[in-house]
């Protein structure tokens, strides 16, 4: 038994290198319900050397919150060979809009009254009180 498995591990060939797969390829977008986002990014496809259009685009999405549709839209485009720079620089230019957004909704620090001022005013309220008190007992 030991020499049968010693026959076939002798006529299976070495495996040098793993098989080839072909990647898929990218998902076409999903399309959304707005129809305005629709046409922006139809005109942005049909100029896509037009700066003008991604500008609009992004704007639209920014206040449409529609950033994560947006960066779908362009991921799917980052690795083809004619589009593939500008998409990656507008995936750059999304990523500094939401952290913008994000930083101009942050909630502000709490803002407290230092302790040595509320002191001071509650000493200075004391001695205002025994002073009014002090000058009604020794009034003549």
């Amino acid at each position: 038994m030991a020499s049968a498995d010693a026959k076939e591990l002798d006529e299976k060939p070495a495996v040098d290198a793993p098989p080839k797969v072909a990647l898929p390829a990218p998902a076409p977008p999903e399309t959304t319900d707005d129809p305005l986002f629709e046409a922006l990014w139809a005109k942005v496809v049909d100029a896509w050397d037009d700066d003008k259009t991604h500008a609009a685009i992004l704007e639209y999405s920014l206040n449409a919150e529609r950033l994560p549709d947006l960066a779908g839209r362009y991921r799917v485009l980052k690795d083809d060979a004619v589009k593939g720079e500008r998409a990656k620089k507008r995936l750059d230019a999304i990523v500094l809009a939401a952290t913008q957004l994000m930083m101009s909704m942050k909630t502000p620090a709490e803002s407290r009254i230092p302790l040595p001022i509320t002191l001071t005013v509650v000493a200075l309220l004391a001695c205002a009180v025994a002073f009014v008190a002090y000058a009604v007992m020794h009034r003549n």
